[in-house]
């Protein structure tokens, strides 16, 4: 019975299906074929809409019926792409939609993957998304990269979260939409979430990365006019996006440069915050690339892309900057600093202005002095004490800076600079209270004394505006 009954299935042969039904009710239970399909599984297969409609009448749930890769008929009916046989399928049962198959894939999946967007549209309206589990985040992305518009719109409309999910290889749907230049998708995604612009994957690269990488400049576009300061996002979210680097230290110039797009190149440096300067791990800058790709291909190339490039070489060469100090230069540099504030500090507090008492005063028993003792401490005891600790506070920091500095990384500059304006303004308030304690106070040492300080801190407020950019520079 078997035979007569795959025969009738596949050939869609109505009459023969009742007459096999009608001498026993069970063969729609029955797993025929190779796969172990149910009669519901084999007329799905073979496309026959009245084959499927009778059997869903005799009996709706063998639509549930698995076969021996757990699809369903619904499956099998995707597969094909037949979107009436789906329609009778969706009828008999709205949550079959959501059973997976061996693979973990849902029947919406299948239809995109075999290429049947209108079998996957009908799905889409039937299926709610609130599951959140990773089957309905594929449906996403395969339907990203099939190019299903009308199905991706769906799908984001009802659950907007699938889009922040990743893959394997750490692609969001803004990744692949990206990769595959679905500007209607992103801008979709762009108006539901901005912050999904900065999602890395495995290799730490955002979807702006990939749109250089497959040289899709309109993408390049879309993300560069939405992304501007005055559009959506701050200056700093905008210089974020365009200088982010992938886990070979390339930004998005650097792979505009490899990729010889000089279109996308002239677009990064029409946009303020972009930093041509940037060096990948290669210590290469975009400019450095695109020299050695001149170099490399020569006049190998056609004529007009030889001159354009000639002249972004040109472009980034005016607008290049000197490369920022290296940390072994500030090294070196704060190391002579701390070293004289240490050296200085100490003279002043072994040799305090004024000398020391060189007898004993022996006529007066309360404020008798011993040789060897500042004489300031005894005849101006609170500006000594001031100098004192002014000098032990720079010789103290200077002294720590030492070894701080021999470990120095970028991300300690801030703090070691605050500590050396620390040192320098401690020598400075020794230096002026020094002058004090030694001058005769006339109003002439006053005015003197007044144009010091106001110069020394003129200096040290200049210094520290100067430095302190530098510093924080990653």
């Amino acid at each position: 019975m078997d035979c007569q009954l795959l025969q009738a299935c596949e050939n869609g042969d109505l009459g023969e299906f009742q007459r096999l039904y009608d001498e026993n009710n069970s063969i729609l239970d029955h797993k025929i074929s190779g796969l172990q399909e149910s009669p519901l599984h084999l007329a799905s297969r073979h496309k026959h809409r009245d084959l499927v409609s009778r059997i869903l009448d005799l009996k709706k749930h063998t639509v549930m019926a698995t076969n021996g890769q757990e699809d369903t008929p619904l499956h099998v009916a995707c597969q094909v792409g037949e979107p009436e046989i789906v329609k009778l399928l969706l009828k008999a049962s709205p949550s079959v939609p959501d059973m997976l198959n061996g693979a973990k894939e849902n029947a919406l999946y299948i239809a995109c993957s075999s290429g049947h967007p209108e079998v996957a549209l009908d799905l889409c309206k039937e299926m709610k998304f609130t599951a959140r589990n990773e089957s309905e985040a594929s449906c996403l992305r395969i339907a990203i990269t099939k190019g299903y518009t009308g199905v991706v719109l769906n799908i984001l409309g009802k659950n907007p979260s699938l889009a922040s999910r990743k893959d394997e290889n750490g692609f969001s749907a803004m990744h692949l939409a990206s990769r595959e230049g679905n500007i209607e998708v992103i801008k979709e995604l762009l108006n539901k979430d901005q912050n999904l612009s900065f999602l890395r994957d495995i290799d730490e690269r955002t979807p702006l990365h990939l749109a250089v990488i497959h040289g899709q400049v309109h993408v390049v576009q879309e993300f560069l006019g939405r992304s501007e300061p005055a559009a959506s996002f701050n200056i700093v979210q905008f210089a974020d996006l365009i200088n982010r680097a992938d886990k070979n230290g390339d930004t998005v110039l650097h792979l505009a440069a490899k990729m010889n797009c000089l279109k996308v190149i002239e677009l990064l440096l029409s946009k303020h915050g972009m930093n041509i300067n940037a060096t990948n791990n290669e210590e290469k800058t975009a400019l450095d690339i695109l020299k050695d790709n001149q170099a490399r291909e020569g006049a190998n190339v056609p004529i007009e892309f030889y001159r354009k490039r000639v002249n972004m070489i040109q472009q980034l060469k005016d607008r290049k900057r000197p490369k920022p100090t290296s940390v072994t230069a500030i090294q070196q540099s704060l190391m002579v600093v701390a070293g004289l504030i240490v050296t200085v500090t100490f003279q002043a507090g072994l040799n305090p202005p004024g000398g020391f008492w060189q007898d004993w005063d022996k006529g007066n028993k309360t404020d008798h002095h011993i040789p060897g003792k500042a004489i300031k401490s005894e005849t101006d005891p609170w500006l000594f004490a001031f100098f004192m600790a002014s000098d032990a506070l720079g010789f103290i920091v200077s002294l720590a800076l030492i070894p701080i500095i021999m470990i120095l990384r970028k991300e300690i500059l801030m703090y070691v600079n605050s500590l050396v304006v620390v040192a320098i303004l401690s020598i400075e308030v020794t230096f002026i209270i020094g002058v004090i304690m030694i001058s005769d106070r006339l109003p002439l040492y006053h005015v003197d004394i007044f144009l010091l300080i106001l110069v020394t801190l003129g200096g040290i407020c200049w210094t520290w505006w100067k430095l302190k950019p530098s510093m924080k520079r990653p």
